[in-house]
């Protein structure tokens, strides 16, 4: 049986993403062995990324602003141009193709100082800004 590359869905559903992937899920009802190539700290990703959508939200930006902005504030990005004087950048990306959980740890360290000292003063309401503080660097 030839490899094949699968997303991990909902409820731990397979869905396979090319041609091999395809062909092994023809044989429905065979048991199959599956190794991880890349894991992900789920528990982490989830936290991770549910933190930078309340810091976007409670800033009144998008959580992909968020997202580009804390990378940006750690370095992780290249500059692929230039448009009228001013720098076009590619932020890097934290998909697990891109970034392996070290390295998503990493930024994560690096982004909190950020996240502090940029971020939460422009929370206005107190308490919010608490919460936010708490959650940001209790993991």
């Amino acid at each position: 049986m030839s490899c094949g590359r699968f997303l991990v869905g909902k409820a731990s559903v397979l869905l396979p993403m090319d041609d091999a992937a395809k062909a092994i899920t023809k044989h429905v009802g065979e048991v199959i062995d599956v190794e991880v190539a890349w894991g992900r700290d789920m528990v982490f990703h989830r936290r991770l990324f549910a933190t930078m959508r309340d810091l976007a939200k409670e800033t009144g930006q998008t959580p992909e602003w968020m997202r580009a902005q804390l990378l940006t504030y750690c370095g992780l990005f290249n500059i692929v141009g230039d448009l009228d004087g001013t720098h076009v950048i590619a932020v890097n990306s934290l998909s697990r193709h891109s970034m392996r959980d070290p390295e998503l740890h990493a930024f994560w360290d690096d982004a909190k100082a950020h996240v502090v000292s940029r971020v939460l003063p422009k929370i206005a309401n107190e308490t919010v800004r608490e919460r936010l503080l708490n959650a940001v660097t209790s993991f």
